[in-house]
């Protein structure tokens, strides 16, 4: 057996090894750590913003307290409905296959033209 026709066990090879959808291990580890950093970064802004809320309507008087209450019970009624949608579809199998989608667009613009070829013109 020829030494180059065997798997190179060094690092960069490691790294540069792809999972069947193409993304490698490093691209996947930097795509987790940047989410849940985005997520915490965002939940921590989001948690002091209610809480200024919060702060300013309990100390501030009653026109404090409505103004507060409107906006962010609305934000609140929306958020909860979108997270009710997206579990929805989570649960019902919506995003197992993101790919698909476009290859069935192709194919059936593959039939209307093919369709579309082989009908009479008029004129």
């Amino acid at each position: 057996m020829i030494a180059r026709d065997r798997p190179s066990a060094s690092p960069e090879h490691a790294v540069r090894q792809t999972t069947a959808s193409g993304t490698s291990r490093r691209a996947r580890v930097f795509l987790w750590v940047f989410s849940v950093i985005l997520m915490v970064t965002a939940g921590t802004a989001f948690m002091f913003k209610l809480i200024e809320f919060f702060y300013t309507a309990t100390t501030d008087g009653s026109e404090a307290l409505a103004s507060f209450l409107i906006p962010v019970l609305t934000y609140l009624t929306v958020a909860a409905g979108f997270g009710c949608l997206f579990a929805w579809a989570f649960l019902r199998g919506h995003y197992s296959d993101v790919e698909a989608p476009k290859y069935r667009m192709l194919e059936m613009q593959e039939q209307i033209d093919l369709a579309q070829s082989r009908a009479p013109r008029a004129g």
